[in-house]
Parts: structure tokens; sequence; C-alpha cells
């Protein structure tokens, strides 16, 4: 098995003992069959489906697409057998100099990494370095020979990614007079400014690319701390000089069209990226404060977020018993848990489960976050009266028979969905409270008739998000004795966390699952439903018609090595 190099001193010491590094080529597609990787069948279906879909590019990708190879398994055969040396780029001490010699749209459209000059040669990373054609544009752009060794897809696009913002921030245009003191003129010209294009550009393919929900700046006395949420967590990957910042907002204000003479007030704004295949949209908010204008883009990817209720989380029962929920023709079916708790891709996932039974779906969002081909969507704009109450009238006389109202925010619109929902609708939305049991009190809170209740709810799901533990790198988890002691646990049942490793680019997780709990309205509870009744005793009611409640649901997340105790202890309800 070859070697995995994770510097450049490790690399020039290989490169003396072994002065070619890409041995004479051989088809990739022959080089499975020989290491029986793939059978004759399979390079023949693979081949054929490359030439009908050559935006997918090389084999190995195709091979990849159609799942009969790993991404781990292709790169392994590739170094064993052709004797090719592997790197990690996670640490890799790549020199600017080296990173200038190859443009970043070669780079990102080719997947390739220009990691140290070796006398004349340029070595390059790449996750096919068997791809001659490549080796030859790039001599070519570089005037160098060239030679390739491999290293991971995803290592490469985050690579790429954290260099070329770092040599392009370098270059931003510095801004010493004071924000305020700035001309028009002067505005345009730092925010057209190539540097600045591309800096912006870069840090938008970074946070795509790291699956990043939010990126943030923000400004601080001396300099401006750039921030992406993933899974929930906000980690800085780089800092920028206060100076360059008019430039930086100055250039999202226009991607966003926003005023970029105004830096008094808040503005909003919208970008949609292309991305392959995909078309991801970008929700932009800039504040001013103290120190300069704060800007957060918030990012909606659809080929993230929409997904299939299978892959929310529930468990084999749970999602039979929420199918069954959605699947009435009339009733409200509601969705609850604070922002950012997944509730939005909880009924996305519910509808398009809802729309291949041949329906007439609409929903009224603020804002749509994401748009569904077979749903028709409104956004409603509350600042010339079109509200979501006032959307549903409206809604009602265009034949629906699902209809999704993004949130429940007053009594108008509760009343209005309520009605909906026993005029022969059914009726998915959202609320803001904090378990399944509070939801039905709140409702009556606001003035939700008894007896309309008890006639049109059909069930609520609570839900949080919690982040889900790096497979590769579990350890058994220090808790605490007030922790155990909070959620009942005796002293000597074992827990796991990720301890950080170079899949989860230490962090020690990976992605995010949902904690719940669905409460059904059975006979039983629905006797309850009245103006005094408590959360509490709908709870017992509701445990007792086979609820199980969302800390213990969370509780088996632990149990079963997905999520750490803490982040039980974090999302617990008492």
């Amino acid at each position: 098995m070859s070697s995995l190099f994770k510097n450049s001193h490790e690399l020039r010491q290989h490169l003396k003992e072994h002065p070619s590094l890409t041995p004479p080529g051989m088809s990739l597609g022959n080089l499975l069959l020989e290491c029986g990787v793939i059978t004759p069948s399979q390079l023949e279906k693979a081949l054929n489906h490359q030439h009908e879909h050559p935006e997918l590019g090389r084999l190995g990708q195709v091979l990849l697409e159609l799942k009969m190879i790993s991404a781990e398994r292709l790169g392994l055969t590739l170094a064993q057998q052709l004797g090719i040396a592997q790197v990690s780029l996670e640490n890799f001490d790549i020199p600017p100099e080296c990173v200038k010699l190859v443009p970043e749209s070669l780079a990102r459209r080719y997947l390739v990494v220009p990691l140290m000059l070796d006398g004349e040669r340029l070595i390059v990373a790449s996750p096919d370095p068997t791809h001659c054609e490549l080796l030859h544009l790039l001599g070519f752009v570089t005037g160098k020979p060239v030679e390739a060794v491999l290293a991971n897809a995803n290592e490469v696009e985050q690579a790429i990614s954290r260099l070329y913002a770092s040599a392009t921030a370098h270059e931003l245009p510095e801004n010493e007079a004071s924000e305020q003191s700035l001309s028009l003129h002067r505005i345009k010209q730092l925010a057209e400014d190539p540097p600045t294009v591309r800096f912006v550009d870069s840090l938008l393919e970074e946070a795509i690319s790291r699956r990043a929900s939010d990126i943030h700046l923000r400004p601080g006395e001396h300099d401006v701390v750039i921030l992406l949420r993933i899974d929930g967590v906000l980690l800085e990957i780089r800092r920028v000089k206060h100076s360059n910042l008019s430039a930086i907002v100055s250039r999202i204000k226009i991607i966003g069209g926003m005023n970029i003479a105004e830096r008094r007030l808040p503005q909003d704004g919208r970008h949609m990226v292309r991305q392959g295949e995909r078309t991801i949209d970008l929700r932009l908010s800039i504040m001013p404060t103290v120190h300069g204008e704060s800007v957060v883009i918030r990012i909606l990817d659809t080929r993230q977020s929409l997904k299939t209720l299978d892959q929310i989380g529930f468990n084999g029962r749970d999602v039979e018993r929420f199918r069954d929920l959605i699947s009435h023709n009339q009733g409200i079916v509601l969705v609850t848990g604070p922002t950012g708790s997944g509730k939005s891709t909880t009924l996305y996932a519910a509808l398009n489960g809802i729309k291949s039974s041949g329906v007439n779906i609409i929903t009224v969002e603020d804002p749509v976050e994401y748009q569904i081909d077979g749903i028709r969507q409104i956004q409603v704009k509350p600042q010339i009266g079109y509200t979501f109450a006032r959307a549903l009238r409206h809604i009602l006389r265009h034949d629906p028979d699902v209809i999704m109202v993004g949130e429940i925010r007053d009594q108008e619109t509760a009343m209005m969905a309520t009605e909906s929902a026993l005029t022969g609708h059914l009726v998915l939305s959202t609320l803001h409270t904090n378990s399944a049991a509070t939801t039905i009190t709140r409702l009556l809170e606001i003035g939700i008739a008894p007896y309309l209740l008890n006639a049109s709810l059909l069930g609520v799901l609570a839900q949080r998000l919690v982040r889900r533990n790096c497979p590769h790198c579990l350890v058994e988890e220090e808790v605490s004795a007030h922790v155990r002691s909070t959620l009942g646990l005796s002293r000597d049942e074992p827990f796991y966390v990720g301890s950080g490793c170079e899949h989860c680019r230490n962090l020690g997780f990976a992605g995010r699952v949902a904690a719940y709990e669905l409460l059904e309205v059975t006979p039983a509870l629905r006797a309850l439903i009245e103006p005094s009744v408590s959360a509490q005793s709908i709870e017992q009611q509701a445990i007792h018609d086979g609820m199980r409640p969302l800390t213990q649901s969370a509780l088996q997340l632990a149990r079963d090595k997905l999520i750490p105790l803490n982040e039980v202890y974090r999302v617990r309800l008492e």
C-alpha cells in the first residue's frame, strides 16, 4: 500500500527515490478490469452512460455516479496498482507562488491543486492523476513539465477554495478613508476590482463545497472575521484587514441587487448561483454596526436540503405514522420547533411525498426557500398588505387539495388555516413552540376555539437538529455527573463522541439528524382539548397513546452511538 504524504518535505524525500511519479499510462477502465474491481459488462454500461451524459466528464466520475465503485476504492486502486504517491491536503504547505501558476478557473474545472515545484517540474494533486490530457494542458498553461499525485476529491475542492481565497485576499483593494466619505464612483471601483470579484466568488464556492448553511462577515475594530455555519456550528475560516471590508461589502451588495451607496440602513437581497446542474439560492442580509457593515448570507442548496421522509431521521414506525397523518384529505398537521430546527426541510419532504399522488398543492411562504416542480408557490409581501391570511383567502378559490402555510404567526392566520382544514383541505404549517403538547395550548391561547381545534388538528411533530458523530473517530465520551443526573442515567452507561479526524476536518461530527416527538390526536386526546387543559395533561395522554418524548428520542440516538450525550442534554425538554 502506498504511503500518504502530509507535507512537502515528505513528498520531496519520495521524489528523490522515485524520480517519476506517474507511470506510463493505462486507461482507467482497463486498469479496474485487471484489478477485478469492475466487470466487463459494468465497464460497457459506464462507457455508454458517459457517451450519453458527457457533462459527467471522466470515466471515474461516471463510475462513481452509477455507484459501481466508491471514491475510496477508486483512489486506492490507482495508488496501489500504479504506484502513484498519495497526499493529504489537510495541512500540506503549499507556497503562494506555486498557486499563481495555475488559474483558479482551470483548478476548479478540472479539480487540480498545484502543490510544489521540484526543480523545473510542477507537482499537482488530483483525484484522477491518470488524466493525461489535463497534464498536457497544465504543461501548456504553466510552461513546465507537470506530474500528478493522488488526493481525495473533497480535500482538493476545499484546498482550492482555501488557497485561491487566501491568494486573492492579499490582492484586495484597501480603503484607508472613512467609509462614510467614500464617493459612489469609488464604491463601484472597489466592487468591480477583479481581486474583489474573485474573493467573493471563492468565498461562495468554499461555503457551498463545505455544505455551509450561512456565511458571516463580522467586522471588528481591527479586522473582519469570516465564519461558516456548518451543521449548526459557526467556524472561523479566515480574517481579512478591516480596510478590505468596503470592497467586499460593495461587491456583495451589487450581486444582491442592493443600493451600494446606502451604508446607514439594513438591506436585504437575493442572488442565484449556478454550480453544474444545481441552482443555489443565496439570501443576503447587511446590517450597519459600530465597526462597519456586517453581512450574513444564507445558502439554500436544494440538493442538500430537499430530502425524503426516510432521510429526515425518523425510525421506521414513526415515518409510517407521519405518512399516515399527511395522507388525510383534510385536517391540520403542524411541525414545531425553534428557528433552525429543520421544520421547513420536514415540510418539503412531506410535500415531495404527497405531490406524486396527483393532488393540487399550493404553498404560501415568507420567503419561498426551495422551488419544487409541480407545486405552485406564493411569496407573501407584508409591506403591501399581502399577508398569510390574505393569501389563504385567495388560495381557497384556486381549487387546492393541499395547502402549506409557511408559518402560523397570529390569530387571523391560525383561524384561516383551521377553517381551510374544516372545508376539505389538508393544511401543513409550522409554529414556534417548544414541544408537541404546548402547541395545542398555544393555539388555544391565541384564540382558536376548542371545538374547531378538536375537529381539525390531526397531529404535531416537534423536532430539533442534533449533530451526528463522525463514525470514523468514535471514542468514549466523558460525561459529567450533573448531565447524567439530569437525564436520569447510571454512572457506568457508556456514550460516544467523535474525537476529530481527517474525514470530519477534526470537528468530530458529520452532518445532523432529527430528534423529535410525534403527537397524534387520538379520540382520547381530543376529549382533553378544552380552554383550561394543561400541556402536562396533553403530554401524558400522548405518551399513553404511543408518543416517544423528544428527550427519549435523542437519548436513543446517543445509545446507538449516532450522537454524543451532550447533544441530548442540549436539546432536552423538561
